[in-house]
């Protein structure tokens, strides 16, 4: 194989990579948010309550705010209906944490770029970017009540999954910050580095609040995927120059 060959193959797998994460991410959590059993809306609900395999039988949220105070519904001595969505969002983690990989692997093509700080941002969003892909795998494993088809004790299995999904966010946090750093050294249009490092706000705040606001968490997912195809539309536009 060629050197010219390999940076091509590689965007090749940066492109695909971004736009299975993408379509992937998106087509499971629209599945799972339809077989949800429940009424569901990002106002009153976390992402990571899709994937609970068991929600409230009185058809009100997993989560609720008592007196300023948050109680799972358990708490509160509701019981339980099995939700049918549950597997199809936690897939939609492990589909696309996988995603992650094909895409971050991308970046192996600019490491010879000549630029010694480029090169040690490059190589982070990279490794960066595989730690993120493994903790969103495992928060499709770990969900709130169990793991991966496991029905378990949330008070076990909530903690676990509770921790891998900050540490995913504090992921996403840092590598939008290198990431707009990358794509003005990249040349590519500004507004994208503005766009990375202005969503930054809502990793920070999910991360340092404990991920207390569902329609942030929200918000977070999916502008991190809008970066996502910008930094693939970025990099497609800067092959036709």
């Amino acid at each position: 194989m060629s050197e010219r060959t390999k940076p091509i193959n590689l965007r090749q797998l940066m492109y695909i990579g971004g736009l299975l994460t993408i379509a992937l991410y998106i087509v499971f959590l629209i599945i799972g948010w339809g077989l949800f059993p429940n009424p569901l809306s990002p106002l009153d609900h976390w992402l990571s309550d899709i994937g609970r395999y068991e929600v409230p039988a009185d058809g009100g949220p997993v989560w609720r705010l008592i007196a300023g105070e948050w109680y799972l519904y358990t708490e509160l001595f509701i019981p339980s209906i099995p939700n049918p969505g549950a597997i199809w969002y936690n897939l939609a983690c492990i589909l696309g944490g996988i995603g992650m990989f094909l895409f971050f692997s991308g970046f192996w093509q600019f490491r010879e770029k000549n630029d010694r700080i480029f090169q040690v941002v490059n190589y982070l969003i990279m490794i960066l970017g595989f730690i993120g892909g493994v903790f969103l795998i495992l928060i499709g494993i770990f969900s709130e009540d169990g793991i991966f088809l496991i029905l378990i004790d949330a008070v076990i299995s909530y903690p676990v999954h509770h921790t891998v999904t900050l540490i995913f966010f504090l992921m996403l946090l840092i590598i939008k910050v290198l990431a707009g750093f990358w794509a003005w050294k990249m040349n590519f249009n500004r507004l994208i580095s503005l766009y990375s490092w202005v969503i930054i706000v809502f990793d920070a705040i999910v991360v340092f609040t404990g991920n207390s606001s569902s329609l942030i968490e929200w918000i977070s997912v999916l502008t991190s995927l809008g970066l996502l195809g910008i930094l693939d539309i970025g990099l497609y536009f800067s092959e036709l120059e």
